[in-house]
C-alpha cells in the first residue's frame, strides 16, 4: 500500500481508538511529496534518527528516533514542550502513540537495511495513564506498517523501572509482546541489575560522559562488574568524536550512538584501533 494512504489510515485509526482526547482534534500526520511531517496544536513536527551501532564491528543494527519540533513561527523548542499540550491522560496516551506511529512511518520510509531496528521513548506519563495491556494497541498499529515488536527497542526511564511498580507491570507487558527493552541512566549507585534482567530489559543506555564521571570515582568497574553476569549490554549515547567511541570501546559497550555515525563510509570503530 502506498505510503500516502498509510498515512490517511493511520490518521483516521488514532483519531478512532481516542474519542476522548481533546488533541485528536488538533493532530495529524502529513505526507507531501514524499516528506513525512505532522502537527500538533501549534506544534510542527519533523521525524529525525540517529544510527546505532554495534561496537564490535560497527554494524549499524538500529535507529534511534528524535523528534525536531518548531513552534508556528519557526523556533525549535525541545520535545518535551509538546506534552506541555497534553492536559489529561486521554491526551498523553494519544500523544505518545502518535509520536512514535510518526516515528514508525518515517522508518518505514527511510528504506534501510533489513532488519534495522526502531528505538522509540515511551512516555511515563503514558505508562501511567494506562492501566494494563502494555504495547497491545501500537502493535496493532505497526502491523499495517508490516513492522512487528521485535522490530522495536522500547526505552523507559532506568529510576522508574526500578522504584516503581506499575511501571515493572508495564515493562512486563511490553517484553510479552516482543518489544526489547531499555532502561535510560538508571542511578548508578542503585542500579539493581537482577530486577531489570526480570522485567525484561536488555541493555541499560548511558552517556560516555556520565560513566567518565563515575570512572573518575572509582566506582565504574564495580558498576560494569555487576552488569555481566545478567547479562545485559551496556549501550552508550552521545558519541561525537573519535575519542568518545574509543573510550566506549574500552569500557566493553554492546551498543554505541551518536550524530558522529550519521555520515561514517567505513566502520566507526576503525578509527578507536
Amino acid at each position: 500500500m502506498p505510503l500516502t494512504q498509510v498515512v490517511e489510515y493511520l490518521n483516521e485509526r488514532l483519531h478512532q481508538l481516542h474519542p476522548a482526547a481533546r488533541l485528536r482534534k488538533q493532530a495529524g500526520f502529513r505526507y507531501r511529496n514524499g516528506v513525512l511531517t505532522a502537527g500538533v496544536a501549534s506544534f510542527r513536527l519533523r521525524p529525525d534518527q540517529v544510527p546505532v551501532v554495534r561496537a564490535i564491528d560497527g554494524e549499524r543494527v538500529a535507529y534511534s528516533a528524535r523528534c525536531l519540533v518548531e513552534t508556528g513561527r519557526g523556533h525549535p523548542v525541545q520535545a518535551e514542550a509538546l506534552y506541555v499540550q497534553a492536559w489529561d491522560p486521554e491526551d498523553v496516551v494519544f500523544l505518545d502513540r502518535f509520536l512514535r506511529v510518526f516515528h514508525a512511518l518515517h522508518h518505514l520510509g527511510c528504506g534501510h537495511e533489513p532488519g534495522a531496528s526502531l528505538a522509540l521513548d515511551v512516555h511515563l506519563r503514558h505508562v501511567s495513564a494506562v492501566p494494563e495491556q502494555h504495547g497491545q494497541v501500537f502493535e496493532d498499529l505497526l502491523a499495517r506498517l508490516g513492522l512487528i515488536p521485535s522490530q522495536i527497542l522500547l526505552r523507559l526511564d532506568g529510576r522508574a523501572l526500578q522504584r516503581d511498580p506499575h511501571v515493572q507491570d508495564a515493562a512486563h507487558s511490553f517484553a510479552r509482546r516482543g518489544y526489547r527493552l531499555v532502561a535510560t541512566r538508571p542511578d548508578f549507585g542503585e542500579t539493581d541489575w537482577d530486577l531489570l534482567r526480570r522485567i525484561g530489559v536488555r541493555w541499560v543506555l548511558q552517556d560516555v560522559a556520565a560513566l567518565r564521571c563515575l570512572r573518575d570515582q572509582d566506582a565504574l568497574n564495580d558498576w560494569l562488574a555487576r552488569a555481566a553476569p545478567q547479562g545485559l549490554g551496556i549501550w552508550l549515547d552521545k558519541i561525537a568524536h573519535p575519542g568518545d567511541l574509543a573510550e566506549a570501546t574500552a569500557l566493553g559497550a554492546e551498543l554505541v550512538e551518536g550524530d558522529w555515525f550519521r555520515d561514517a563510509v567505513s566502520v566507526p570503530t576503525r578509527v578507536a584501533s
